[in-house]
């Protein structure tokens, strides 16, 4: 099938019917076997996606059919091709026409392949125009322009990260989400040595399309690496024979912590697995991996079999024995966990606003009222949590994202609860490391 019809059918599965990039992606992709044709689909869909929101007020503004009154492979096609035209160099602003009017046609359109034309024809004449209005480089960028436009986020964010952080924070992690993200990964220290694990992931790995492979250690956290350049990640030897896991700092940090309260770091893992840990909203399971690398007796759990069969995966391919997998309702009380935890990690299901840029999609499905609904659901799972602890244990709480209702209202929470009191956290992060607030026993790293 013809790339960019994949690509088309991935956008409107994602945009229209609201499913999630990263599984719509991946499941697509495994049905191209080119890389380059792979390369290609996976930034048409991502970056479509993400400038989705500026895209459709760029139709708006030269088409005489209003976005929202078109059909709806029109408008994909449209959206699509106007990413191709303004974002992808690779591609000949005539291709980008040409291939999107041809794919109107296969789509049982053709009386509509003029209108396709047309719109896209003008936005190549207007293409200067309309990129010094969207962030692209410093030179570019007219401050007249709104934000919610030129970094592509709906207008209800954009003034929410402005009240939050200000205007020029909220520009500068608006223009963060814009930027092509690496993929952090954690060596799995059981199975290999950070020294091993470069040298061996240099020598053993595809150097992809830029004949190229980059890999980064982490400034703050020695077992954490930024890698590009690799193409499918699942697809790696190293992945394959479970030497890493794929894991963000932020997530990787907890874990970090986890080493710190219970002073197995110090310990050298020596006092490891006397402990217990708890992780109620646990995949794809990246702390509850981390833990387990430490030694500790991991109970790992979420709300239904397939995303226990993710951590089921993940454990497997890494070779954890330490880990027990549970099906659990978090906001349901298990009368068989309490007080038998050293440490409960509530990964809380969140609005997601902190990870714009690794998900994209995130943007046009959350609303301030499903923020509301989300901190409700958070203080449920939390209030049951903590009757999971032992005397002298520890509850770590994290989100993805940076609302208030869904942090900080959830600590002044936290301390109210009789029996808890809070631990300073600052003693226990890595050296150096840029956080935009520590205090209150609060970490936020946006």
């Amino acid at each position: 099938m013809n790339s960019r019809n994949i690509a088309l059918d991935d956008i409107i599965t994602i945009l229209e019917e609201k499913k999630p990039l990263h599984t719509v992606l991946l499941a697509s992709l495994k049905s191209i076997e080119d890389k380059r044709d792979k390369a290609f689909v996976a930034r048409l869909v991502r970056g479509s996606v993400e400038r989705a929101y500026s895209i459709d007020r760029i139709i708006d503004s030269v088409s005489s059919v209003k976005v929202k009154k078109q059909k709806t492979v029109i408008r994909n096609i449209l959206r699509s091709g106007i990413y191709q035209i303004l974002f992808m160099d690779s591609v000949t602003d005539f291709a980008a026409c040409d291939e999107s009017v041809k794919l109107a046609g296969k789509r049982g359109f053709r009386n509509l392949q003029g209108f396709v034309n047309g719109v896209l024809r003008n936005i190549c004449r207007k293409k200067e125009e309309l990129l010094k209005d969207l962030y692209i480089t410093e030179q570019y960028i007219d401050e007249a322009v709104a934000l919610d436009y030129r970094y592509s986020v709906p207008s209800w964010i954009a003034d929410d990260f402005c009240r939050s952080y200000g205007k020029e924070k909220a520009k500068n992690a608006f223009a963060y989400f814009l930027k092509e993200n690496d993929i952090s990964i954690r060596v799995n220290t059981s199975r290999i040595t950070l020294k091993s694990f470069e040298e061996k992931f240099l020598s053993q790995t595809d150097k992809g399309e830029t004949g190229e492979i980059r890999l980064e250690k982490n400034r703050y956290l020695d077992k954490c690496y930024r890698i590009s350049d690799t193409g499918s990640i699942e697809e790696l030897p190293q992945f394959k024979d479970g030497l890493f896991v794929v894991q963000d700092m932020s997530s990787a940090l907890v874990g970090y912590i986890c080493e710190g309260i219970t002073d197995i770091r110090a310990d050298k893992k020596a006092n490891a697995d006397k402990f217990r840990a708890l992780d109620l909203c646990a995949a794809p399971g990246g702390k509850s991996l981390y833990l387990a690398d430490l030694g500790i007796k991991v109970t790992s759990c979420d709300i239904s079999e397939q995303k226990l069969k993710l951590i089921e995966e993940n454990a497997t391919r890494c070779g954890f024995n330490n880990i027990e997998i549970k099906l659990n309702d978090a906001t349901v009380f298990n009368p068989g966990f309490e007080g038998k935890f050293d440490i409960v990690l509530c990964d809380l299901p969140c609005s997601g606003l902190g990870i714009i840029g690794k998900k994209p999609d995130i943007k046009y499905n959350m609303t301030p009222e499903k923020i509301k609904e989300l901190a409700a659901l958070q203080k449920s799972i939390l209030k049951i949590a903590v009757k999971y602890l032992k005397n002298g244990g520890f509850l770590l709480f994290s989100t993805c994202t940076v609302t208030g209702e869904e942090n900080k209202e959830n600590l002044e929470y936290l301390k109210s609860v009789p029996g808890l009191s809070c631990v300073q956290l600052e003693s226990f992060l890595p050296e150096g490391i840029a956080v935009r607030e520590s205090k209150d026993n609060y970490i936020q790293i946006l």
